[in-house]
């Protein structure tokens, strides 16, 4: 028989890395995803108002990003990273109960700062209950397992969404945001067994400003952690783009609009394994030659996708891209806590997410004004830019001889 607090006693007793990627699965949990649009425009909103509405998200994060980061420092990365869950779920309650555009904003800027709070702390949570002995692998590991979990429960969300709305009515559609609601929730409740890692308590002697001046000293006395940062920008994916830019790929390809749906299910089970296994890389070529190939593959990738168009090549390219795109998350994850000194982590992760935030905020419309012009063109500058950045940014300092 089925018990409740004693799934929550096993739960509890997981170790850290696996309870947050426990907690991720079912907080990644968005079959509302698929068919957002045509459930916003039922509502009355144009396609304008709902580009707005991700270009709020975006906003609020960056917004939000350092004053998270420093509270996360002085609360505990543990409490920070529930009160991002709360928020999370408290953004999918007011989008579910919102009528009009203003209460859609509203709601995307209520789960933006969620996501902002969890950016910082998450990682440092993370890397802070890792032993002391190789915490970059098993932060490469740890990360890895992390990503691995939300591909899955992507691929389980998108299917299932999928399914659930092969009717498109609105009964049906609203139905897979109450069933977000109800997940994102429990991963909020779920976040309450997570124990906070025995650390060096320096952030809650400090004040605020000192947190963040902490946290940009960190930056900028370490050349490596500086290089780590010019080459994530330099290679940059843009990743939350291609979620736009593969559509019209598979339209002007003559892919079946089935598979706008399936492709992306598929990709999210190839990210899966690329994901969990992306700690490999560092083991097998060292951590230049790792971050060489996953920051490379994927403009080689775009490069294909500019050349390729048959229908089934298509399919095929972005599937392999969507899985390659994931790796270098980890990698750069586990390097950039190698680099950071104790005191303000989350601060310091938060100063470096919002600077390649605001990157690829302005990047994303650059890109998108190219691919309104010619969409092979985009892709073959953005790859260009990537193999390029890849080749010649210098991660970290040459080994000792």
């Amino acid at each position: 028989m089925f018990h409740p607090y004693s799934w929550l006693s096993r739960a509890g007793s997981l170790s850290t890395p696996k309870l947050i990627a426990l907690i991720s699965f079912f907080g990644q949990l968005y079959f509302f995803v698929p068919v957002m649009t045509p459930y916003l425009q039922g509502k009355g909103l144009s396609l304008a108002q709902i580009a707005g509405m991700q270009t709020m998200l975006m906003v609020s994060m960056l917004v939000m990003e350092v004053p998270t980061g420093v509270l996360a420092d002085r609360l505990g990365h543990r409490r920070s990273y529930q009160i991002s869950l709360f928020m999370a779920a408290m953004g999918e309650i007011v989008t579910l109960l919102a009528n009009n555009y203003s209460e859609f904003m509203f709601g995307q800027f209520v789960a933006g700062t969620g996501f902002a709070f969890a950016s910082g702390s998450v990682d440092a949570l993370l890397y802070e209950s890792l032993p002391k002995a190789d915490r970059t692998v098993g932060m490469q590991r740890a990360k890895g397992m992390l990503g691995a979990a939300i591909q899955a429960a992507s691929l389980v969300a998108y299917s299932i969404g999928g399914w659930l709305t092969r009717e498109l009515t609105y009964e049906n559609m609203r139905f897979t945001l109450k069933l977000d609601v109800v997940f994102v929730g429990f991963a909020a409740v779920l976040a309450l067994l997570l124990r906070e890692p025995v650390r060096e308590i320096v952030a809650e002697r400090m004040r605020s400003l000192d947190l963040l001046k902490f946290g940009w000293g960190n930056l900028r006395n370490s050349p490596p952690l500086q290089r780590l940062i010019v080459l994530s920008i330099a290679t940059n994916a843009f990743v939350p783009h291609l979620l736009i830019f593969y559509q019209e790929y598979f339209l002007t390809s003559s892919v079946a609009p089935v598979w706008l749906g399936m492709g992306l299910a598929l990709g999210s089970g190839v990210a899966f394994f690329t994901q969990l296994h992306a700690w490999r890389l560092s083991t097998w070529l060292g951590d230049r030659g790792a971050l060489l190939v996953a920051t490379g593959v994927p403009g080689v990738l775009y490069l294909a996708m500019a050349a390729f168009t048959h229908p089934t090549v298509a399919v095929i390219l972005f599937v392999a891209q969507w899985g390659m795109v994931q790796v270098a998350q980890p990698l750069f994850s586990g390097l950039y806590n190698e680099h950071i000194e104790e005191g303000a982590r989350a601060t310091t992760l938060s100063l470096i997410s919002g600077v390649v935030t605001i990157y690829i905020s302005v990047g994303g419309v650059i890109l998108g004004w190219l691919a309104g012009i010619n969409l092979s063109m985009m892709f073959v500058i953005l790859g260009a830019i990537i193999i390029a950045g890849a080749v010649l940014v210098r991660p970290l300092p040459e080994p000792a001889q």
